[in-house]
């Protein structure tokens, strides 16, 4: 069911019909973004290749990417940053954190899952899916950890 290869997670037959993540610790998005397009490419030429289909992925014109999991419609891309930012969480609460990363078109989660404890550190995460190309939703998570991050900043402690 998974396959790993360096940072390149690739899961089947889960919540999704197919899932690619590519993850690294640190703050290089570009690179992790461009590591899952490399990914997301592999898999399609294997199926492509396989299938004989020049399209392999189910899609609508208008709706985007169709996926088992109606949350994801659209492009399906979900990316996230962990950031430990307990001060932040101490003075604000999760519920806090959750508006303003709201208000940025993001959302924030536990950082072991989606209603997991918060205790240090959260999950920030586009929550636009449909309508929207991919490098505006990494536009849109980068913008919001970067306000997150300042305002942990600029809490003494």
């Amino acid at each position: 069911k998974q396959w790993y290869q360096r940072r390149v997670a690739i899961t089947a037959g889960e919540g999704d019909h197919l899932r690619i993540i590519s993850m690294e610790q640190g703050g290089d998005i570009p690179s992790v973004f461009d590591r899952l397009g490399r990914g997301a490419a592999a898999v399609e030429k294997g199926l492509q290749e396989v299938t004989k289909r020049d399209e392999v992925y189910m899609s609508h014109p208008v709706l985007g990417m169709i996926t088992c999991c109606p949350t994801n419609i659209g492009t399906g891309m979900r990316g996230s940053v962990h950031i430990i930012i307990p001060k932040l969480i101490a003075k604000i609460g999760f519920e806090g954190i959750d508006k303003v990363a709201r208000s940025m078109n993001c959302q924030a989660r536990g950082s072991t899952g989606e209603h997991s404890e918060v205790i240090d550190r959260v999950d920030i995460s586009n929550w636009r899916r449909l309508g929207y190309p991919e490098y505006n939703l990494v536009e849109d998570m980068i913008k919001c950890v970067n306000v997150i991050s300042q305002m942990e900043d600029e809490i003494d402690g």
